[in-house]
């Protein structure tokens, strides 16, 4: 039985015929990921490997238009400062490439750790040139739960971060961030598991993206609690109606989902997360038709020389018996990431263990392997065993190299739920970040950086200034306002700890916060 353990105001807004704004059609067609590594699924029935700037071990995203071509993507974390030696916060962060494989301008340092499925993009259904990109942190050192908001029409068309991290939650998440489109075939689900290590949790985090905003959290306790289940990974159906979560202590279970009202009910618990922990599972995709399951391990104990890719039939009377490996792979090749690509295909990330180059995180440039070089290929991911077609390292990257990442993308082009009370109903939560002209300051003492983000000014130019407790000004800046959106990254290393004060000053208003350095 779902416990729903917030009050939360539904709000039917019946969809506009006359509306302005239009939304555009967003595909998932350029995915960029690994080591400079990308895939252009332009022409579906014939896929070319392409490049990115991208060097990320896990974390990935991406989101192109309606012809395929890209427009923006990013990932987590950066590998190329990744430094061994130092504290996580050197490494832990986030960074977003225009299309024209550029950092976003401000489009660095968004909060995210060293993990796999921490990030996902959406567009806002209010406005076809902004984008939503959630980020999680999923360690102790560096954990929430933040929004951005990219405007791509900023900066010549190349984009612009135009609010960072702002924090929705403050405690440790899963490493599995999932959206899925609205039932209204417009606003979007983002959803997300709270993660602890000292106690065993059952709570799910939603929240919706609309026009009038972001509205949430919307909680709910259902299924199995967990702990220490970090490697937890959330996947919607290709047609939304179902969730489902695996984690590395052999839990598997599927929901129903519903895509008007965020529910999720009726649990299947396919197998327990009860030890002995045999499954180990790391990531999974869901065929295009629904019917089945695939599974990569987890190489999880130091004995343990092989990871297997496994296949389930959903339609099976046991589903858990309906295990068949397809492939073991053994060390030094450890099975990674799977994700149904947008023809169909779903598409296998293998890492290269090289012990000898910074812990395993970064290849040495001797390192090109038959595993670094390719994906292995679900060529017919519908059909039951062996007629799957699965190929191991049969997609050349054209000379670029995989980690253990794929983008975590959710199904862009999937529509309105055809017949349903919301196929012409918007249905949300009341605003989490209700503010019309305010200013939002959210310090990161790992970072030792304030993260200062305004909306709503008024006025073509802007004086920011920073003061101590005692009045004394520390940061006196000016220049012009190309939009509503102010954001900075204030670095606050040297300065002590204590109170500061933020005032951001326009021709028609003055907007003052404060935080605390610690």
């Amino acid at each position: 039985m779902i416990k729903l353990t917030i009050k939360f105001t539904v709000l039917l807004f019946a969809i506009c015929l006359n509306c302005s704004i239009s939304f555009a059609q967003f595909t998932d067609r350029y995915w960029c990921f690994g080591d400079s590594a990308a895939i252009d699924f332009s022409n579906l029935n014939n896929p070319v490997p392409s490049n990115s700037i991208l060097r990320v071990r896990g974390t990935c995203v991406s989101i192109c238009d309606s012809l395929g071509d890209l427009i923006f993507y990013g990932g987590s974390p950066n590998l190329d400062i990744w430094m061994p030696s130092g504290p996580p916060y050197i490494y832990s962060m986030g960074y977003l490439c225009s299309n024209n494989n550029q950092k976003i301008l401000n489009g660095d340092s968004l909060k995210s750790t060293l993990a796999y499925q921490e990030m996902i993009i959406v567009p806002n259904p209010g406005n076809s040139s902004q984008f939503y990109v959630f980020t999680a942190g999923v360690t102790p050192i560096d954990q929430g739960f933040f929004y951005n908001i990219v405007d791509m029409s900023l900066n010549s068309g190349l984009g612009s971060v135009i609010q960072k991290n702002i924090p929705l939650q403050s405690f440790t998440t899963g490493d599995g961030i999932a959206a899925v489109k609205h039932g209204n075939g417009t606003d979007w689900w983002i959803v997300m598991r709270e993660y602890s290590n000292i106690v065993q949790l059952d709570t799910y985090y939603l929240y919706l993206v609309s026009a009038a905003g972001l509205s949430g959290p919307f909680i709910q306790h259902i299924g199995t609690p967990t702990q220490n289940g970090s490697i937890l990974r959330l996947k919607f159906t290709p047609i939304g109606d179902k969730l489902f979560a695996l984690c590395i202590n052999n839990l598997f279970e599927i929901y129903d989902f519903d895509r008007c009202t965020g529910i999720l009910s009726n649990v299947n618990t396919i197998n327990t997360n009860n030890p002995p922990y045999d499954k180990k599972y790391f990531s999974f995709a869901i065929s295009q038709d629904g019917s089945k399951l695939y599974t990569s391990s987890i190489l999880l104990t130091s004995n343990q020389d092989s990871s297997n890719l496994v296949q389930y039939d959903l339609n099976a009377a046991d589903i858990l018996a309906s295990a068949d490996t397809l492939h073991i792979f053994t060390e030094p090749t450890v099975a990674g990431l799977l994700q149904l690509g947008p023809n169909g295909k779903i598409y296998l990330a293998a890492y290269e263990q090289v012990n000898d180059c910074a812990y395993d995180y970064l290849y040495c440039d001797t390192t090109w392997t038959n595993t670094n070089m390719n994906l292995s290929v679900i060529n017919s991911p519908d059909s039951l065993g062996t007629a799957c077609d699965f190929q191991p390292f049969s997609f050349s990257l054209g000379g670029h190299r995989t980690y253990l990442g794929l983008p975590n993308n959710p199904n862009y082009e999937l529509g309105p739920l055809l017949g349903s009370p919301c196929d012409t109903l918007s249905v949300g939560i009341n605003e989490i970040a209700t503010y019309k002209n305010n200013i939002i300051i959210y310090y990161d003492s790992p970072w030792q950086t304030a993260f200062l983000n305004a909306k709503g000014l008024r006025g073509k130019t802007f004086t920011f200034q920073l003061f101590n407790m005692n009045g004394q000004l520390l940061i006196n800046e000016s220049g012009s306002l190309d939009s509503e959106y102010y954001t900075k990254n204030i670095v606050m290393s040297a300065f002590e700890d204590g109170v500061y004060f933020a005032r951001i000053s326009t021709e028609k208003e003055i907007l003052t916060s404060r935080f605390v350095k610690y």
